[in-house]
């Protein structure tokens, strides 16, 4: 591996862990903004005598940030969960996982241990890979044939 290809390997790492930190982090920022802005409009609401001498802003913003939080997350959840808004990107998740390209998901072992091997008893050859596959969770790269083994994106062999 040349200089250059290590510098865009290591670039496109960090890059990836910026992409996957801004999402929570402009969530978080979203909450606290929302919180700053919302209070003003309620801290003639509160009462002093509650709060003492401690100013109400200790406790009012943090717990308006918090409310707000959960309430962003409520909504994301019905809307994902609920509505089912992310199918298609969860599928795509599932298609494009460079994990998925190998790994044998349950329902593949049922079908293997269920319906193929029962039928493979009479080629030993056959039954004794498909066995394999099944005890390892995953398909080794090299029973993939030749041409197919590009598809195999990972080098790291382990059952997830």
């Amino acid at each position: 591996m040349g200089e250059p290809e290590g510098f865009r390997k290591f670039f496109n790492l960090q890059y990836v862990k910026m992409k996957k930190l801004a999402a929570v982090g402009s969530l978080i920022l979203l909450a606290l903004n929302l919180s700053f802005s919302i209070y003003p409009y309620m801290e003639f609401r509160l009462p002093d005598m509650v709060f003492g001498t401690i100013p109400k802003t200790y406790f009012a913003i943090p717990l308006l940030f918090l409310l707000i939080l959960l309430s962003i997350w409520f909504f994301a959840w019905i809307y994902v969960r609920v509505l089912e808004m992310y199918r298609t990107e969860c599928r795509a998740d599932i298609i494009y996982n460079p994990y998925a390209v190998y790994a044998i998901n349950p329902f593949q072992e049922m079908w293997f241990r269920e319906i193929y091997l029962p039928l493979l008893k009479d080629h030993p050859e056959h039954y004794k890979r498909v066995k394999n596959w099944c005890d390892l969770g995953y398909i080794p790269k090299d029973d993939f044939p030749e041409y197919l083994k590009k598809y195999y994106i990972t080098d790291k062999e382990s059952r997830l």
